[in-house]
């Protein structure tokens, strides 16, 4: 009995694992933290939670060398694999932080107290700025993503037409579920607009289906996905 349930393990332990066919290098495309940057809110925490509320402009002082060693490390981070669409978006996102970083630093070495308080909340603002450039909006919009990314980026242009056809069938549930998500808190303001863009994602996610299913050549379904690519682009936009 012992030795019957461990083959079943094994075996649905094999289903698993290959039931999704990428790559283990394909896999960690599809990461999408930045280290560096997440490293960077300990001392932003301190910064804005502790200094900035109670103006201990000392504190300001004390942070300052944690606060441009972490921003370096920012400055020299590229997008790679999944991130990559958002690589615009988080090079203007480095060029405020680094203004706002730049503003803090002259404030503290002038003692201008005003000033410290003013660039401080400007540096968190452009931190959380690029914070939710590299996290996803919500889990649903986030696993369309992968899914699209591995067809954009893999499937469609390495002519690999097994794995290309069952993303398409797998992208359309993702579409689905994409569609009726729950926005966070802080983006509810922007609900009518999102809930525009994401339908337009669904339908040219529809549109792409069809077109695979009518056994449609390679080049009526390449110009189907680079369509649907264009509304998912205007879809994050939504939110620059």
């Amino acid at each position: 009995m012992k030795k019957a349930l461990l083959i079943l393990f094994a075996f649905v332990l094999c289903s698993f694992t290959t039931s999704y066919s990428q790559e283990d290098h394909d896999l960690s495309e599809l990461d999408s933290s930045v280290p560096d940057l997440f490293s960077f809110h300990e001392v932003v925490y301190p910064l804005w939670h502790t200094a900035y509320p109670n103006k201990d402009y000392k504190l300001f002082k004390e942070l300052l060398p944690d606060v441009k060693e972490g921003a370096e490390k920012i400055y020299k981070v590229k997008m790679t694999g999944i991130l990559r669409d958002k690589e615009d978006e988080w090079n203007k996102g480095v060029e405020k932080l680094h203004a706002s970083v730049d503003a803090f630093d002259k404030a503290c070495e002038a003692n201008d107290e005003p000033a410290m308080l003013t660039t401080a909340e400007k540096l968190h603002t452009n931190f959380e700025m690029l914070v939710r450039i590299v996290k996803p909006l919500t889990k649903e919009v986030d696993e369309f993503h992968k899914v699209l990314y591995m067809i954009y980026h893999h499937y469609g242009p390495n002519k690999n037409n097994e794995e290309l056809n069952k993303a398409i069938d797998d992208l359309m549930k993702r579409a689905d579920e994409m569609k009726n998500a729950a926005l966070p808190k802080w983006s509810e303001e922007k609900k009518e607009k999102f809930t525009k863009a994401a339908g337009k994602v669904y339908d040219s996610t529809k549109e792409l289906k069809a077109v695979k299913d009518s056994n449609a050549d390679a080049k009526q379904i390449e110009t189907a996905i680079d369509k649907l690519h264009t509304d998912y682009m205007n879809l994050e936009s939504v939110f620059d």
